[in-house]
């Protein structure tokens, strides 16, 4: 597995209840092979509610470099960087 950082905002420990609450965030980044990417976390209920609003307002969903997990924590943003990059799937985000 390549190196890479994985980093959040200096004061996120401050406020990772209420991301956890959100249920999303697109504050953190992943620096790789000289490349740097926005990441954006939902969990399962946030993105279907954020999917539902979309398409009620007659638009469609998007949104780059998402990644879906259990909860939006440090810890599961963590091991799904980590998973991301053992799968090599890195290569199909899009960098800044």
């Amino acid at each position: 597995m390549e190196d890479f950082l994985f980093s959040l905002p200096n004061d996120f420990a401050d406020h990772e209840w209420e991301v956890k609450a959100k249920g999303w965030f697109s504050g953190a980044r992943l620096t790789s092979s000289g490349k740097s990417y926005l990441l954006n976390f939902y969990d399962a209920v946030r993105i279907g509610q954020e999917i539902t609003s979309e398409l009620e307002r007659g638009g469609m969903f998007f949104e780059p470099n998402l990644l879906i997990i259990p909860s939006v924590t440090r810890a599961e943003m963590e091991r799904a960087v980590e998973l991301l990059m053992r799968s090599r799937q890195v290569a199909s985000l899009i960098p800044e």
